[in-house]
């Protein structure tokens, strides 16, 4: 593809152009259907014209459908978005990112998406696709699946399709956070589940609790069913947090906060907040997955985006053979610039 995408830009650099506008063009349409075509020009940012004369061709292509009630993807339009995706993301370079990031970090494998989350919310339907088709490629019969909660776990869950495969089971990594009820780790199991066609069990605790509650719950036996899910988990989905971000969702006292600071916490990810260099420097009390546990895990899935998630992903996957990596474009330049040598926005 490398070698192809390098002869059209030789004799034809046109087309990449159109292709790219094009494929912008169907991915928005996409994620907000249905459009009409004067709404559409404005997200764009294009006049009218210009717009309607592109959907005059994806139309004639059968890639978008026109209805009175607005525009719609077809399902050759949604396997053409599917197709570029790898396209665009050779067009920009991003395939020798991810490399190289591999290389550095040490991890599994890493997937990177065109774009910016915290600027293009649709940029997050991406990384939640390419996070799926990874995991469906992987998954087999009989797999456990324990999730954390968040807004990216959450966006994976809700463009999950039903699986082939039998006997699936998904749990949440940990207990409740205080954070809003539709983004918790057991909405986000029992979504998944629905979707993927398997079941799940919940976790119902607080983030939060005494050493003595702890030890008394465990030996609840719902509990310790749902324990014994999460120690035998096959696959790991998780998101991460930069310490800014996760002291804004959820409200931290002062006393909380300064005690995170004196600790030089920098990230957060399972209950566990990391510091500068990567080490687990306090843990929440919540009954759940452990990061000794992440060890005997096939496949532990970080998926987040934007430059502010660069440093939490470095410091929460360096070095992890079993970690794979889905992100976005802006989170990728950000963690090769603070590998190279550079210092992260959040500093």
């Amino acid at each position: 593809m490398k070698n192809l995408i390098q002869l059209q830009m030789k004799i034809a650099p046109e087309i990449i152009d159109i292709t790219e506008k094009r494929y912008s063009i169907l991915k928005t349409l996409e994620f907000n259907q249905p459009i009409g075509r004067r709404a559409l020009a404005v997200m764009l940012n294009k006049s009218e014209r210009w717009v309607r004369s592109e959907l005059d061709v994806l139309k004639e292509q059968g890639l978008i459908d026109i209805q009175t009630s607005g525009m719609t993807v077809t399902e050759e339009g949604k396997d053409i978005i599917n197709h570029f995706r790898s396209y665009v993301a050779e067009l920009r370079g991003i395939t020798s990112l991810a490399q190289e990031i591999k290389e550095r970090l040490q991890v599994k494998d890493v997937f990177i998406v065109p774009g910016d989350t915290e600027k293009d919310w649709e940029v997050l339907k991406d990384i939640s696709i390419v996070a799926f088709d990874y995991i469906e490629k992987h998954i087999k019969d009989e797999y456990i699946i324990a999730v954390s909660g968040g807004y990216s776990v959450l966006a994976v869950a809700e463009n999950a399709v039903k699986l082939k495969v039998k006997g699936l089971t998904v749990v949440p990594a940990r207990g409740g956070i205080k954070a809003d009820l539709e983004r918790q780790a057991n909405i986000v199991a029992a979504k998944l589940a629905n979707k993927i066609g398997g079941s799940y069990h919940l976790l119902h605790l607080p983030d939060n609790i005494s050493e003595d509650m702890l030890n008394s719950m465990i030996s609840d036996p719902d509990i310790s069913k749902v324990i014994e899910y999460i120690r035998h988990a096959n696959i790991f989905l998780f998101g991460l947090s930069s310490l800014e971000s996760i002291s804004k969702k959820r409200n931290f006292t002062f006393e909380e906060l300064e005690q995170l600071n004196n600790l030089k916490v920098r990230a957060e990810a399972f209950g566990c907040y990391f510091d500068e260099d990567g080490k687990i420097v306090h843990k929440t009390g919540s009954i759940g997955i452990r990061p000794e546990d992440l060890r005997n895990i096939e496949l532990a899935m970080c998926v987040g985006g934007g430059d502010s998630k660069a440093e939490p992903i470095i410091l929460v996957n360096k070095g992890r053979s079993n970690s794979v990596i889905v992100t976005d474009e802006a989170a990728a330049h950000e963690i090769l610039r603070i590998l190279r040598g550079g210092q992260s926005n959040g500093n």
